[in-house]
């Protein structure tokens, strides 16, 4: 929305530029990388070469030791152990995890995943006992993933029809603490700050180590799981959540994706070929290929259909689920653009922009299961706090995206008295509260947000590494930039800045794109490419560019070219 403010991230810092040059024999952009981004010399290594090896101890939650002595407990005695997951991508990945480890060690696993509309979100006493149907109430054993850490209410009931429980979960916790029989969630623990940034598929898969570990010490099994074949299912949980790829997340998810690459589960394979992906997946492809097709199971239908997907090992089945969740795909891109397009209206005739710190926007029956990622589409596009409400008689219920560092929980905490309900994390939330209070409600969100943004938080800022010169984007570079993979939340492309280069050709690529070449002075040239620009946004005689270096796979010739994120002429 208007030009973006460029900000370099390591504006007088050459000294330090130089000196991660000189120790580390890095050329001068790959150092320009780790100094923008504030590493320290000692992490930069580890980073470029995370090993499986480095995770740390999954024993160092506490409540770990008595979840696996329980689990395995089950398996002695043929109790069924029955999980209770989630609707999205994380929840449906955690829940395929966990259940696959434990088959694999001989255990009897049901699998239950509410449905959003019928049951709503989380583990809660209505949805333990639909769940508790599964196993004909024979369950003793009850692990919730990517939930539960709110849900005292459930476990209490759960007490008291004599199952035992084992919570996982990442989210923030409420002042009620569940009385389960462990509590394994990385926010309740100081000691395991490092661990706070997992996504409920992450903290899964901390359960399934520490279960194959102690099964292995006590002798009692896990000796033929191999725990790396599974974390194809931990990196589409962990990109899907929009989590930090940093620490332990970078690390399960760099190897995870060299799992997913070899498609190794029926249901993976058919979920690529339907998203028409080439084998070298990177996780942008989970972000906006795969993990929406999962998502939209629950979001327009029944997320059941993307646990049987991942839990297939029948191609044909697998292509079935595969076709089903294409079917709910385009149902919610439908009902999406539909949504989005009465909220642009609604901003446009009643929002004014100039003096607004925040978004609320709602409409009779919007569709429930999309009203997220409406939310995060107005909040990338406004840059500002967005909340979508649907209406269902006196009730409202929505969904809210953050911008910057604002807590949006934290901010719906100071609103809570207007609200019936509110969770999630600190960048996306939900929300429930009475028609009648979304006008006061509308006021006290713009106040908190005031005080939690300054006007310069609303203005569009692109922050780029430095600025570089043409020649320095060489095949050395290269080599060593594959290596700053993977790349995600917390872990973007690098972006460097050129200056005063001359469009020597540019021409049009489909109907919004364009590619060219650009020269600098010096004679050296490089071939770009710019999404969602025309060819007379380059008509000028200099510019400076901001962009990230690439190598373009054209017929197996391989050129490097610079995708051009923002452009200003040079007067």
């Amino acid at each position: 929305m208007g030009k973006k403010r460029w900000n370099s991230l390591s504006e007088n810092r050459e000294n330090e530029i130089q000196e991660l040059m000189r120790d580390c024999s890095f050329p001068r952009p790959i150092a320009m990388f780790f100094v923008a981004r504030g590493f320290k010399q000692k992490e930069v290594i580890p980073f470029l070469d995370p090993k499986l090896s480095a995770l740390s101890d999954p024993f160092r939650f506490p409540g770990m030791k008595a979840a696996c002595e329980r689990l395995w407990a089950a398996i002695r005695d043929r109790e069924p152990i029955l999980i209770h997951g989630d609707y999205d991508t994380d929840g449906v990945t955690a829940t395929a995890l966990l259940q696959s480890v434990l088959e694999n060690n001989g255990a009897e696993v049901f699998s239950f995943i509410p449905h959003r509309f019928d049951d709503g979100y989380g583990f809660t006493p209505e949805s333990l006992e639909k769940a508790m149907e599964v196993t004909s109430g024979r369950c003793k054993v009850l692990v919730t993933v990517d939930c539960g850490i709110t849900s005292s209410d459930a476990v209490k009931r759960a007490d008291e029809e004599g199952v035992d429980v084992i919570v996982t979960d990442h989210h923030d916790a409420a002042e009620e603490l569940p009385a389960a029989l462990a509590l394994i969630n990385p926010k309740l623990y100081d000691e395991l700050k490092d661990l706070q940034v997992l996504s409920g598929a992450g903290v899964a898969f901390k359960l399934c180590h520490a279960f194959v570990k102690y099964g292995r010490q006590n002798k009692l099994g896990g000796f033929t799981t191999k725990l790396e074949e599974y974390l194809d299912l931990v990196a589409l949980g962990t990109v899907a959540d929009i989590v930090p790829l940093m620490g332990e997340n970078r690390t399960m998810v760099k190897y995870g994706i060299q799992v997913l690459r070899k498609q190794m589960r029926p249901g993976v394979r058919a979920l690529i070929e339907n998203s028409h992906l080439k084998s070298e997946i990177q996780p942008s492809d989970i972000t906006f290929r795969l993990a929406p097709r999962i998502n939209a199971a629950g979001r327009v239908g029944d997320a059941s259909a993307a646990l049987q997907l991942l839990q297939s090992d029948d191609i044909v089945k697998a292509y079935e689920c595969a076709n089903l969740l294409e079917k709910y795909n385009g149902i919610r891109q439908e009902k999406e653009q539909e949504i989005y397009e009465e909220a642009k209206r609604q901003i446009e005739e009643k929002i004014d922009l100039d003096n607004c710190f925040s978004i609320l926007v709602y409409g009779r029956d919007w569709h429930q299961g999309v009203i997220g990622i409406v939310a995060s589409r107005l909040a990338r596009d406004y840059n500002r706090p967005a909340i979508v409400l649907t209406l269902h008689d006196d009730e409202a219920h929505g969904s809210g995206r953050s911008i910057a560092d604002l807590n949006l929980i934290q901010l719906l905490g100071r609103t809570s008295h207007l609200l019936e309900r509110f969770g999630g994390h600190p960048m996306a939330v939900g929300v429930g509260l009475k028609v009648d209070k979304i006008k006061e409600f509308s006021v006290e969100l713009e106040k908190e947000v005031r005080h939690g943004l300054t006007q310069s938080d609303l203005d569009a800022v692109i922050n780029y590494e430095g600025s570089i010169q043409l020649e320095e984007v060489d095949s050395e570079y290269f080599r060593l930039a594959e290596f700053l993979n993977p790349f995600g939340h917390s872990n973007t492309k690098p972006i460097y800045r050129f200056n005063e280069l001359e469009v020597v050709k540019c021409f049009p690529v489909g109907r919004r794109h364009c590619r060219g070449v650009l020269k600098h002075r010096s004679g050296n040239s490089i071939d770009f490419i710019a999404f969602n620009r025309s060819p007379d946004e380059f008509d000028g005689p200099l510019f400076d560019v901001l962009a990230t270096p690439q190598m373009n796979n054209y017929y197996q010739v391989q050129r490097p070219q610079l995708q051009i994120l923002d452009l200003t002429p040079v007067y």
